[in-house]
């Protein structure tokens, strides 16, 4: 795994899924180093059991192996969903043509912050 999931305290100091209406919100990090296809953030990884919506609120700079930059999309084509309870971050380049990155490259530590919405 070339990733690490931690999930951000809110203003009392809880880092846990809370509950929003119908449905439990959770604030995470996501730490990149690698770039594989492969990767997704697990439900479980962010105290849920399902995942019904989920929005990229930050993400740190990147210095990507002689690129400029990266984006993030949650899943541009494929939806953003690989199922119920996974969600996969897509990095692109951003040297002006946007395509995806190559499995295995190099981001260099970038943290993407996300909030998830699901049940638990």
């Amino acid at each position: 795994m070339t990733i690490q999931i931690g999930l951000l305290t809110d203003h009392k100091g809880v880092a846990r899924p809370s509950v929003v209406g119908d449905e439990y919100a959770v604030d995470a990090h996501v730490k990149i180093q690698v770039y594989h296809l492969a990767d997704v953030v697990n439900a479980s990884d962010l105290g849920l059991k399902t995942i019904t919506a989920a929005v990229i609120t930050g993400q740190s700079q990147a210095d990507i192996e002689g690129e400029t930059g990266v984006y993030l999309d949650v899943g541009l084509g494929t939806g953003l969903y690989e199922s119920s309870s996974t969600l996969k971050l897509i990095c692109y380049n951003n040297d002006g043509d946007c395509q995806e990155l190559a499995d295995g490259t190099n981001i260099d530590d970038v943290t993407i912050r996300i909030r998830a919405w699901g049940q638990i």
